[in-house]
Order: C-alpha cells, then structure tokens, then sequence
C-alpha cells in the first residue's frame, strides 16, 4: 500500500505555484481512489539546474524519511544523474517532465518518466508549418533554444518537405525585448510559415510585441510550440491577429470519463482551475499506486484527462495522444486555445522522437524546464 511519499518540489518564477499544484495533483487523485492516509514528504530544488543538491534532497528522503517512492519535477539530463541512487537503494523514481529534452542514458530499471511530450508536439507542429515544401522561419527565444524544441521543428518540417529560410532568437530582458529583427528577416526571407517556439514569460513578450505591430508581423500562419499554447499563459495575452495553430499534451477542453473527474475534483478541492502541473501530479499518482503494487512499469497503460498513456517499455517513457488547437480571440480579446483534432500516437513514433538524437556536443540550460 503506498504511504510515504517523497516528492522533490520545483521552483518557477513564471508558475510559482507549479511545485503546490503538482502535489494538489497527487493529493486529488488519492482522494478519488480513497487512499486519504498517505504521508507526505517534501523537499525544494529550486530550477533544478544543481546536481548536488538534487542529490541530497532525493537522498535525505529516501534514507531519513524512508519514503516508498519519490516523485521529481526534472528533465532528462538532471534526472539521469539520479539514476545511481534509485539503482542503489532499489525504489520506485516517478519523473516528471515536459519533455522538451531527449534522454543521453540509458533507462533505470527503477525509473519512470511521465512526460508532456514537448518534443513530440514541435515535431508534428513542424510537419504542420513545412507541409507544400514551405520555406519557414523559425522564431524561439533565447531561453527556449537552450532546449531541443528548434531542432524538433526543424526535423519536422524537413519530413513534410519545407525548409528553414531563417532563424531568428529573441532576447530574454523584458525591457529590451524587439521584435525588430524578426520584422527583418520575415520581409528578406519570403517565409510562408513561422514555427514559434516560445514559453513562459517570454511567450507573453512575443505575443504583445506581435500585437503591437499586428499585420506586418502575423501575415502568415504560426505554428507554436505546446507551451506557447499553454492556457494560464494564453488567457494573460492579447490576440495579436493573423493565424495561429499549435500541438498540446492536454487541454481543459478535451472530453473524458478521466478528464471530468479531474477537472471536478480540482474545482471542488482546491477552488481553481485545473492545469498542466495538476495533470502531472495526478497522474504521478496513479503511476507511485502502480509502482508499489506491481513493481515493474515496463508497458503499463493507464487512463488520463489526457487519454490513455503507456509507459514504453524500453525507453520507460510515457507516450499519449496529442491535441492540435487553434489560438483565436475570446469576448475579450486574449488568446484562447480551441481544440480541432486527436493526434494518436504509437509506440513507433514514440521512440522515433526519443531516438533521433543531434549528433556531436549539444549544449543547453540546465535548470528544468519551465523553471526560470
């Protein structure tokens, strides 16, 4: 019976309550399935971006408080520095992640990654945007291209038969923030297409600065990346005009047996909406019930909001369907997403993505993602 649980909390300057809700997740779902009594142990890693701390924090808990499983909001890389110790002391490591690296190690018997499928979504995004052999530019800022989101696009859109005509990276200062050389190279380039790989508040820049300048800067279609199109995100922001489409894990929109009981239940709970740092915690939850049951996760499947989601069995990483929307207008004018159709997604394609490594050194952040 799982009763202990320890869970390393994130830090996010843009979602400061994405550690709480990623608990607020977990508690919810034990309280559908009437496991009340669990007891919970936490500790903070701030942006995730120290190895040594991660360290200590996941040892302190599974040594000291002897929790049964731990639970980590981390990408690939701070994960897999963890895998020694989950090897060692023989316990169940649930990850959680939005999936915007790809994996260096090799699996851990004893870890499993529930992942929101980032790179995925770029990479059908950029099928999206290079389809008719499209010549298309793509836009990130300098925070997201320190991840593999623009080299998903760009892999994407080379399938479909387009090509990248220009590149164009945004600063990270608010109060120096221009779109001025995207203005440029949009007009020099003749793209036909934008690929937007944008998030946190660096997202809400690029959508007021497209605003600003509204149809000299959104003549042609976007296709933007899964958390450009994050809702608590889109409802800040005003609609800056033009065509916008975008490929998500999850929205609140999406119509299930599992959706409605989640959505209720944070709503009656914890008087709030529910969002992606729910839906991780949640289903966290179902898996660490699993974990401690059943032992080895390798090809488990289970019902999300988000549909039904398989741990593969060689990679031990989620996969699940995925949602393309389009961002339009609301009564108000902000930015709302409205989904149109359900990608399905196969084992196949779930470990074409998580193969299709850039060959040589790659660099990038390392604090998680999201976490800034």
């Amino acid at each position: 019976m799982l009763s202990r649980i320890g869970i390393l909390l994130p830090r996010s300057t843009d979602y400061p309550a994405m550690g709480y809700e990623i608990l607020e997740g977990i508690r919810s779902r034990l309280l559908v399935t009437r496991n009340p009594g669990c007891k919970f142990f936490t500790e903070n890693i701030g942006f995730g971006e120290d190895p040594a701390l991660n360290y200590a924090k996941a040892e302190k808990l599974l040594l000291q408080e002897n929790v049964d499983v731990l639970i980590l909001y981390a990408g690939s890389a701070n994960a897999e520095m963890l895998y020694g110790l989950a090897s060692a002391l023989q316990k169940p490591f649930l990850v959680l992640d939005a999936g915007m690296q790809l994996p260096q190690s090799s699996p851990s018997p004893y870890c499993y990654h529930i992942n929101l499928q980032g790179l995925h979504a770029c990479r059908i995004a950029g099928n999206m945007a290079g389809a008719g052999n499209r010549k298309v530019l793509i836009a990130t800022s300098f925070y997201d291209g320190g991840y593999r989101g623009p080299y998903s696009y760009d892999r994407g859109l080379s399938e479909a038969g387009g090509s990248v005509c220009a590149n164009y990276v945004s600063g990270y200062k608010a109060a120096d923030f221009t779109i001025d050389q995207y203005l440029h190279l949009l007009h020099q380039s003749q793209a036909a297409a934008v690929a937007a790989c944008f998030s946190t508040y660096l997202a809400g820049l690029f959508f007021k600065a497209l605003h600003e300048r509204n149809n000299e800067a959104t003549p042609m279609p976007f296709y933007c990346s899964p958390f450009m199109a994050e809702e608590q995100l889109l409802a800040k922001c005003d609609f800056p005009g033009g065509e916008f489409h975008a490929v998500v894990p999850w929205a609140s929109s999406i119509q299930n047996k599992e959706q409605a009981a989640f959505i209720n239940t944070i709503k009656a709970e914890k008087s709030k909406a529910a969002n992606i740092f729910h839906l991780l915690g949640w289903e966290a939850a179902i898996v660490a019930a699993a974990a401690i049951q059943q032992g080895s996760l390798k090809g488990f499947s289970y019902e999300s909001p988000r549909g039904t989601v398989t741990i593969h069995p060689h990679t031990h990483y989620t996969y699940a369907p995925m949602y393309k929307g389009r961002i339009n207008a609301n009564e108000n004018g902000k930015c709302v997403l409205t989904i149109t159709e359900t990608v399905s997604v196969d084992a196949d394609m779930h470990t074409s993505i998580m193969n299709d490594r850039p060959e040589g050194l790659a660099s990038g952040w390392r604090n998680n993602y999201l976490c800034i």
